[in-house]
């Protein structure tokens, strides 16, 4: 027992030394800008490809490829964090001076922006959904606590030369931590829901097909450029790109605008990823393709949400409140006492 008493107060007294905080966040910094030089979150394979075999092999021993979530990186922040409270409290035992105070919030205040950073980087939660308007979906399904998100609406704003100028979604988030939220959102304008905020990032065209090549008619949804597998066996897939403002002129078959003036369905018929057959659909009408018979029944559009919940930016955000208020303390009191002494 008083051996182990001694290796802790040792470790205690390293601890506390300002030589060690120094260390340990010169390592924190350098392996984390070794993580911004490795691509985060793929797969042990995409390593191997990418980077041979021998460098693989270390990324993916140390966990480098997650690197902000890996326990040694952790138990790193964690060291350090400690070491610098440790730091603090030392001064704080050597006098009660109103800058030792200031000089404790500021030492707090990194620990809490350093947590929160980590905590954002290694912890947050996201990803992105392509949903149809009037759509429900349950993101729980997805890694999220509760909730269930509805896409009311979804509009899309065009220039002159029918470029973009701006899309925009209406969302109702019900159930969400007992509360319900409305917002139209588009770009850099989110919907929060606490640390839950949703973005606009994207949209596209979706397409209602049928399939009448069997007594029993199949209904097929069809994103723009997705593939869907008729024939599981015979490995048989279609994709379909939609053309909201068919022409077919001189100089080739191109949609004229973004506006659904004429629209068609461009469907194209694989088997084993080799093109077998194609035709232009317009809307409402059928056709023969190798031994599918489609029908192109209706289109919409999709809007693509980026959802990210982040706790760890409360975290940061406490931790520059409380450097500017040591801040304030110290150059405050500092002033008053400059100020008196005259």
């Amino acid at each position: 027992m008083n051996i182990f008493r001694r290796y802790l107060k040792l470790f205690v007294k390293k601890l506390a030394s300002m030589q060690t905080a120094i260390y340990l966040l010169l390592i924190v910094g350098a392996v984390s800008a070794l993580g911004t030089l490795i691509s985060q979150g793929q797969a042990p394979a995409f390593y191997i490809h990418h980077y041979g075999k021998p460098v693989a092999f270390i990324i993916n021993g140390l966990g480098l490829g997650n690197l902000y979530q890996v326990w040694w990186f952790l138990l790193l922040n964690i060291l350090l964090s400690l070491s610098i409270l440790a730091c603090a409290y030392q001064r704080l035992r050597r006098g009660r001076k109103i800058s030792i105070l200031a000089s404790l919030l500021m030492h707090l205040a990194l620990v809490f922006i350093l947590m929160g950073a980590i905590w954002s980087l290694g912890l947050t939660h996201d990803t992105l959904l392509e949903v149809k308007k009037g759509e429900s979906v349950s993101l729980f399904a997805y890694g999220f606590p509760e909730g269930t998100l509805t896409l009311n609406d979804f509009k899309i704003d065009y220039y002159p030369d029918f470029q973009p100028r701006q899309y925009t979604s209406s969302l109702t988030l019900s159930a969400y931590k007992g509360q319900n939220y409305e917002e139209d959102i588009y770009v850099n304008n989110p919907l929060k829901a606490g640390s839950l905020k949703i973005y606009q990032s994207s949209w596209g065209w979706v397409m209602q097909l049928s399939d009448l090549s069997s007594s029993a008619e199949k209904n097929i949804c069809l994103k723009e450029r997705e593939s869907y597998l008729l024939d599981e066996q015979e490995k048989i897939s279609i994709q379909a790109i939609f053309l909201p403002d068919f022409v077919d002129s001189k100089t080739g078959i191109h949609s004229q605008s973004p506006i659904p003036n004429h629209p068609h369905a461009w469907l194209t018929i694989l088997q084993q990823d080799k093109i077998i057959d194609m035709a232009i659909i317009p809307l409402g009408e059928d056709a023969e393709l190798a031994s599918c018979h489609l029908r192109f029944d209706s289109f919409d559009t999709y809007s693509g949400l980026h959802i990210k919940q982040d706790s760890g930016v409360y975290m940061v955000f406490a931790g520059f409140v409380l450097l500017l208020t040591g801040l304030g303390i110290r150059y405050g009191f500092e002033y008053l006492d400059k100020r008196g002494s005259r």
